[in-house]
């Protein structure tokens, strides 16, 4: 389509995803996950976050605080997020990679530091 520059104001409209046919959302959001890292953060109240109930895990992922962020995204600028939402000092903030155990537990592995350049997937 050809317009002139000077009625590109008459012809674009700003569009928003309730816009959008829903076919075409739902293939624009599959094709934005592997563009994004859930990273769940659990903060030092425990006792809050698992409760008075016995898991086979360290802490119930169910209750902890997820994160959605890009996975261009440095280790340090994850953890200025945190310390901007959850109010805790980066000096203070340790992060783990955890992985899943065959009897499907989740188990932290190793450290996650911030000389690493981006967010692991």
């Amino acid at each position: 389509m050809y317009a002139c520059e000077s009625e590109k104001a008459k012809i674009l409209c700003k569009v928003d995803e309730m816009d959008m046919a829903e076919h075409l959302r739902i293939r624009l959001k599959k094709e934005e996950v592997h563009m994004y890292t859930n990273i769940k953060v659990c903060d030092g109240d425990l006792h809050k976050q698992i409760g008075k109930h016995i898991y086979f895990d360290l802490v119930d992922l169910d209750k902890v605080r997820c994160f959605r962020m890009q996975n261009q995204t440095s280790v340090a600028l994850f953890q200025e997020e945190v310390a901007k939402e959850l109010g805790v000092p980066v000096q203070y903030q340790r992060f783990w990679w955890w992985e899943k155990r065959s009897n499907n537990t989740y188990r932290p592995v190793h450290p996650l530091t911030s000389q690493k350049k981006a967010l692991p997937r």
